[in-house]
C-alpha cells in the first residue's frame, strides 16, 4: 500500500494518473447526473407566441 501512495504522490506519472483519473471521474459523474436531470425536467418544446412569462 505504501508503494501505491509513493507512486501516486511522489512521481510525475502518478500525479498524471491522479489528474487524468479525476477528469474522467468528473466527466462520468456529469454525464450520469445530466441524464438523471434530463429525465426529471422534460423539454416541453417552444413556447407559444401569446405566452407571457416573467422568465421568458
Amino acid at each position: 500500500m505504501d508503494d501505491i501512495f509513493s507512486f501516486l504522490f511522489n512521481t510525475r506519472g502518478g500525479l498524471a494518473v491522479l489528474f487524468f483519473g479525476g477528469i474522467v471521474l468528473v466527466t462520468l459523474a456529469g454525464f450520469l447526473l445530466e441524464r438523471r436531470t434530463h429525465k426529471m425536467y422534460v423539454d416541453r418544446g417552444p413556447k407559444a407566441d401569446d405566452d407571457d412569462s416573467l422568465f421568458s
